[in-house]
């Protein structure tokens, strides 16, 4: 989910208040239009109202690596395994793809899966296969326009 928009002091000065003046937490999110968790955290801290630290390992990468990567990728077309080992820092193969995604001018888009080949694609595979050494016999073939004759076979002629 994303983050909540922080309150403004404000905002904060006016939970306060509304507090002081015996005002239960239900009304204090109707008159100001917070959530509930929101309200309940600057009522409960003792200290002044700041935001709750996050959670994890900071983030090593700032905003000039950020768009170093995105350069390598859509500039010099390079792999994401190529943009993690020609970096300096040391970060995750998924963190390279992550900030890709997140650049708003890059597209990212799954290739489409093929489909099997039919028994007729299979077939029509294997004669070229079986014919592609025919080497200079191929310069005495004459190819028509048609595709199939009228028996359904494919037209060659031999030029003997």
């Amino acid at each position: 989910m994303p983050k909540a928009l922080q309150l403004s002091n404000e905002e904060v000065s006016k939970i306060l208040h509304l507090k002081l003046l015996c005002k239960t937490v239900k009304e204090i999110l109707k008159l100001l239009n917070r959530s509930k968790s929101m309200i309940y955290r600057v009522v409960t801290r003792k200290t002044p109202y700041e935001p709750k630290p996050c959670s994890g390992r900071p983030c090593v990468m700032d905003i000039c690596s950020d768009t170093w990567i995105q350069r390598m990728a859509s500039n010099q077309k390079m792999l994401v395994c190529e943009i993690t080992r020609a970096s300096r820092m040391q970060i995750s193969k998924n963190c390279v793809h992550r900030r890709i995604i997140e650049s708003n001018y890059m597209i990212h888009a799954k290739m489409a899966r093929r489909l099997p080949l039919s028994k007729l694609h299979i077939s029509k595979r294997l004669w070229a296969c079986n014919h592609m050494s025919y080497g200079d016999k191929w310069m005495a073939v004459l190819f028509s326009d048609e595709k199939n004759g009228p028996d359904g076979n494919i037209k060659y002629w031999y030029d003997l």
